[in-house]
């Protein structure tokens, strides 16, 4: 397909984990050091209640990528396959006319590491086989990947896996960059920049860690729930962490919180090293960033941590765009979510015949809330998690200002999150609201056999264990991408004439 003059560059910066309560632009008490992102909010829109579809890496960016929820992409986990005939906001962009470029993590699981991008410039940073399949007839297990043992090492490091795989994409996408100011291809692109930071391990350099001795930490403000009260899934995520086994001292929630912190902040230099390249480089006026996250993190609110629950900290994101040219500033309050990216994106790009035609029916695009028209917008996220440390089904539902959270073979839960943010008066019994309970029930189960979905979800679990059991030793069982570079077709060679713009 051919491009347009008029379409715009799309750059999507993508964290790792990273919770919007920490961040000034969403919280006034929110201690991560952000100057860049502070700057990007300033001036561009900013949406005050973006969720995930699944507080999960793999299933929240499969819905992210696909703009359909996990019940119909039944990618449930972080070991389940991305089928590759599921049509992506890359598929769509690509038919428009733009060539679709990735840097940094997917997460994206099968012999398909591509899923309508053109190019991907570095390897990922997790496995892309079955590895981190958990079987759920096995009952909740503590995983020692996931346990709050990790904590112990919070703090400063002089370098670590994560630092060295976000050094990369940096590193690449700079240099892609620097090369489309070189070619001047006339069809856009859309770049997705995908770092690993600030997900836990957390640690830091001095760099950032310093920038934080004079701050006094601040420590959760959410009580652990009692005992008697805990919703069972609070219960099985616990065991699952080891945090009823291994509960952090007070000394490492705070070394966790700083250096979280801290990441946050390296990861707020890398964007403003992209804004200044785009200008430097002529792209910066025609470019629409965006920036959000995959899902959010707990570090220590109700005594939880990392993903995994449907509490805000963990399941809203940050979601900033930032182009002056097409966006004035606003602060929308709608509720969106990643999902709905997908056909938003589409539409920015003059892609949205072809998003209507092949795109999920799970999503829709919020285009119009740019422009302040919430007219017709349905204003509701939908979440659902099929993965690790629980052993049903947990779906979410936020409508205005309600969350309605339905748990398989267990009693729902409502919470009212204006007069209550912390989540702690379940109001499901209140007559009141029967009727809207009832309603966001039915939307919430539109279409959707869980007993079914359940049912197919095990089965995968199964087999996927079984097969990674049998072929984990096995040197065919690779799927990890190998990013190609010719050298022969760089800098100054025979056929290539020195170039500058």
């Amino acid at each position: 397909m051919s491009s347009k003059p008029d379409q715009p560059n799309i750059l999507l910066i993508m964290a790792d984990q990273l919770t919007s309560h920490v961040l000034s632009m969403y919280n006034p008490k929110g201690q991560a050091i952000t100057p860049h992102l502070d700057a990007l909010a300033e001036d561009g829109v900013v949406f005050e209640n973006a969720h995930c579809n699944s507080p999960l890496c793999t299933p929240s960016r499969a819905c992210m990528f696909t703009g359909a929820r996990t019940s119909t992409t039944e990618i449930w986990g972080n070991g389940s396959i991305f089928p590759p005939d599921l049509p992506t906001m890359m598929h769509f962009l690509r038919s428009a006319g733009y060539r679709n470029v990735v840097s940094g993590k997917t997460h994206f699981i099968g012999p398909d590491q591509l899923h309508g991008f053109d190019k991907r410039l570095t390897t990922d940073m997790y496995p892309s086989r079955f590895d981190w399949t958990i079987d759920w007839t096995r009952g909740v297990e503590h995983k020692l990947g996931t346990s709050v043992k990790k904590l112990e090492i919070s703090g400063l490091c002089r370098t670590n896996n994560q630092i060295l795989f976000d050094t990369e994409v940096q590193f690449r996408a700079i240099e892609f960059l620097r090369y489309e100011a070189l070619n001047q291809d006339p069809a856009p692109f859309f770049l997705h920049v995908s770092f690993t930071q600030p997900h836990e391990a957390y640690q830091s350099i001095p760099k950032y860690w310093d920038l934080y001795e004079d701050i006094e930490i601040d420590m959760p403000e959410q009580a652990e729930d009692a005992e008697e009260d805990a919703h069972i899934t609070t219960k099985w995520l616990k065991h699952h962490h080891g945090i009823d086994a291994h509960p952090p001292s007070p000394e490492i929630i705070r070394d966790s919180r700083r250096a979280y912190y801290a990441m946050i902040t390296h990861l707020d230099e890398y964007v403003g090293e992209l804004v200044a390249e785009l200008k430097l480089l002529g792209l910066y006026e025609n470019t629409i960033l965006i920036f959000c996250s995959d899902h959010g993190d707990m570090i220590g609110e109700r005594n939880m941590w990392f993903k995994r629950t449907f509490y805000d900290m963990s399941v809203k994101v940050p979601l900033i765009f930032h182009c002056p040219k097409h966006f004035e500033p606003r602060r929308v309050s709608e509720i969106v979510s990643l999902a709905d990216l997908c056909p938003t994106l589409a539409e920015l790009g003059g892609g949205k015949e072809y998003s209507d035609a092949y795109g999920s029916k799970d999503s829709a695009s919020f285009a119009g809330l740019f422009k302040g028209d919430a007219d017709g917008w349905r204003d509701y996220a939908i979440s659902e998690y099929f993965g690790g440390g629980l052993i049903e089904p947990w779906l979410m539902l936020r409508q205005g200002r309600y969350k309605y959270v339905y748990t398989r073979n267990h009693e729902p839960v409502l919470f009212d999150m204006v007069e209550d943010p912390y989540e702690v008066n379940n109001i499901v019994d209140d007559p009141v609201h029967a009727q809207r309970i009832a309603e966001m029930h039915d939307l919430l189960f539109d279409g959707l056999d869980l007993d079914a979905k359940t049912e197919k979800a095990i089965a995968s679990k199964v087999t996927r264990t079984y097969l990674h059991q049998t072929m984990k030793s096995s040197d065919g069982y690779r799927w990890d991408y190998q990013p190609n570079f010719d050298a022969t077709k760089i800098y100054v060679r025979e056929a290539n004439d020195p170039v500058t713009c």
